[in-house]
């Protein structure tokens, strides 16, 4: 089924190219000037003695892949839900919920890992930073992970909610949390000590934090990456209960 959601994605995107790509390539400008500019003449340095451009560079690309993510979750599970057209038609078919729910999420990860790499070339245009090879498959296995949180969340609440004002104020609710409560702009350091502990131990935030510590000293925490897929899965299969339960009623 992959790979048919991946045929109508891209059916979609040549459908309308100009727009989607023009939008695509703006996204990061804009990301760049309204957030790392502005942040980097009043942070000059991280807390260990990075220059503030270098440090966060990993960070806005995470915020572009949170930007970029939601699209196609929020019209697969809500708009075309409540309108009643092809997801109620593939829910009908032999496939199960759940590899319906992977499919699509596993698709659009797909789409926003590719816009986020051209995005970051994009950024070295601005700043000077290099990337390893170890140290680039690192950042895109914690890229994935994270987009693989933050889309069950995205589609929990597509799921849940049946009212656009709803859904329009709880995601400006959870990317206010992503852009400043994640540790992707702002170290979660500079919290007070007890929100920033809340901050630091929320799912969310794991896969970035884990991928600073491997860039910073060199060290993967792999007993934190087991139980975070766990999360996964385990959040896979409850929003395929969510999609079960909704297209029964």
């Amino acid at each position: 089924m992959i790979k048919a959601v991946l045929l109508k994605r891209f059916w979609l995107f040549k459908n309308r190219i100009i727009s989607s790509l023009s939008l695509y390539l703006l996204l990061p400008f804009i990301i760049f000037a309204m957030i790392g500019s502005p942040l980097k003449n009043i942070i000059r340095y991280s807390i260990s003695g990075v220059p503030y451009d270098i440090w966060s560079f990993p960070g806005l690309i995470f915020i572009l892949g949170s930007i970029v993510i939601f699209p196609p979750l929020y019209r697969e599970f809500f708009d075309l839900r409540i309108r009643g057209k092809s997801l109620v038609n593939i829910s009908l078919t032999p496939h199960s919920k759940t590899k319906i729910i992977f499919s699509n999420l596993v698709v659009a990860i797909v789409e926003t890992i590719i816009i986020s790499i051209l995005s970051g070339i994009i950024y070295t245009s601005f700043i000077e930073i290099s990337f390893g090879l170890l140290n680039l498959l690192f950042f895109l296995l914690a890229l994935t992970l994270y987009l693989f949180l933050i889309g069950n969340l995205f589609i929990t609440l597509l799921l849940s909610i049946d009212t656009l004002t709803t859904v329009l104020l709880s995601i400006s609710i959870i990317f206010l949390i992503i852009i400043f409560g994640n540790g992707f702009i702002i170290e979660t350091s500079f919290f007070p000590d007890a929100l920033g502990e809340v901050l630091t131990l929320q799912p969310l935030s794991l896969p970035f934090q884990l991928y600073q510590t491997f860039n910073s000293i060199g060290i993967t925490n792999f007993k934190f990456f087991l139980p975070l897929f766990l999360v996964v899965y385990l959040w896979i299969l409850f929003n395929s209960f969510l999609l079960k339960r909704k297209m029964l009623q």
